[in-house]
């Protein structure tokens, strides 16, 4: 009889951790950069000599685990991931990674500032460059707190306030926070019963 409970509690630790590990690690998000996606130089300038890309970005919300996608023409232009001081002299030399196959994917592994910049230089003078502030891990539920402010891109006023987002260019927009949880929360839910009903049919199977 103690041997049958030991089993039996097993089995249901089993349960716990499976339904858990699908809870958390299906909250990432992918998002567009700039929305659409695109990466080229913005069509129109924000006000405040911020980028467009940072208006987005600004009213955003990006969490550890989340990823940006970046859509270029491959050997006209590339994605450059630096530090601050190459992001506001534009210096296209000492990148710390760069990407340039024509549609990346960047995966934030840490909280705090990104900092990415095209590697033609004559179109990161033109605001082809972004900021990316990442906040602390996605709740396991998709829930998030209102989004922080990134640093401003303007290299005379960098406190500027932040302005309304640009118009979106581009026929696809990256959906908001808002909707992405709600659209994840279907899926999410449908994993995590499928987890636990494989589970549970394990645990029944052991106990016969």
């Amino acid at each position: 009889m103690a041997h049958g409970r030991v089993q039996r509690m097993q089995c249901w630790v089993v349960v716990a951790c499976v339904v858990a590990s699908v809870s958390t690690t299906a909250s990432a998000f992918v998002f567009k950069a700039g929305g659409t996606g695109e990466w080229r130089v913005p069509d129109q300038q924000a006000s405040g000599n911020v980028s467009a890309y940072n208006q987005w970005a600004e009213h955003t919300r990006f969490r550890v685990g989340d990823a940006i996608a970046f859509s270029y023409q491959p050997g006209n232009d590339s994605v450059l991931l630096v530090d601050k001081s190459s992001y506001d002299a534009c210096n296209t030399n000492t990148p710390i990674d760069t990407f340039a196959d024509g549609n990346t994917v960047f995966t934030f592994t840490r909280s705090g500032p990104y900092y990415f910049i095209s590697g033609n230089k004559d179109n990161c003078n033109r605001n082809e460059k972004l900021i990316v502030v990442v906040m602390g891990e996605r709740a396991a539920n998709g829930t998030a707190p209102a989004p922080a402010l990134a640093p401003s891109a303007g290299t005379t006023s960098p406190n500027s306030p932040p302005s309304p987002p640009p118009p979106p260019s581009g026929i696809e927009i990256s959906p908001t926070p808002e909707q992405s949880i709600n659209a994840a929360a279907r899926p999410r839910a449908a994993g995590i019963a499928g987890a636990a009903g494989l589970a549970i049919g394990t645990l029944f199977y052991a106990l016969v």
